[in-house]
């Protein structure tokens, strides 16, 4: 397939190498809206860019399909449904490098980055990104999701639109509800309602310069 990705960001940058290099797809624009269009309309990655608005005119949607590299939760979705309503099919990323077993069931327009460590049994929703994920077996992540370098126990059910970041642990046959924000660092040992957010304390600076202690000292 020929691919255009939306964004211009280092996440696109990421993602335009991992398509060129571990996909047999090909990556041959960018886009971004109208508004974030370079002074220049120049070029990004050396391929050339256009405005989200001018897609259509510039890539069919009969001859090319999407890929949103964007992390964000809300701005994925509100591109990816605007997309979609546009006629645009869409390219999922499952790195060859990431740890799978042959019954991973995906949706529509999924991320998978090489680090990741997917179960069996494991159900992964639309338009959903996995950075550095450890996914328990008999897991499910909802659609709209951004979830990274976490580790997830087995039977855990995550809704929709749910951000998870990264270093926080959820114990195994838990509910996570939609549209949560579970900080870096969390641990969850309980279920969670709809809109809730998370976050773990900070760890905070020790009252001692690092030159007095002895691995240090010049």
């Amino acid at each position: 397939m020929k691919v255009v990705i939306y964004g211009l960001g280092k996440h696109a940058q990421m993602v335009h190498y991992l398509f060129t290099h571990d996909s047999p797809d090909e990556v041959v624009a960018f886009c971004v809206d109208a508004a974030y269009m370079p002074a220049d309309n120049g070029q990004f990655c050396g391929l050339p860019v256009v405005s989200f608005e001018d897609l259509p005119a510039h890539f069919p949607t009969t001859d090319y399909v999407l890929h949103i590299a964007i992390g964000q939760v809300k701005g994925r979705r509100r591109v990816y449904e605007a997309a979609k309503a546009r006629g645009y099919s869409f390219a999922s990323y499952i790195s060859s490098k990431a740890q799978t077993w042959p019954d991973l069931v995906v949706g529509e327009h999924v991320f998978i980055d090489p680090i990741c460590s997917i179960h069996p049994c494991v159900t992964v929703g639309d338009n959903t990104m996995l950075l550095g994920v450890i996914l328990g077996h008999h897991t499910y992540t909802g659609s709209h999701s951004t979830i990274s370098a976490c580790i997830i126990g087995g039977g855990v059910t995550i809704g929709d639109g749910t951000f998870v970041g990264m270093g926080t642990v959820i114990n195994e046959n838990l509910a996570i509800g939609s549209n949560n924000i579970i900080g870096s660092g969390c641990l969850l040992a309980r279920s969670t309602a709809d809109n809730a957010v998370f976050s773990a304390p900070a760890t905070k600076p020790r009252a001692i310069d690092a030159n007095r202690i002895a691995m240090f000292r010049r």
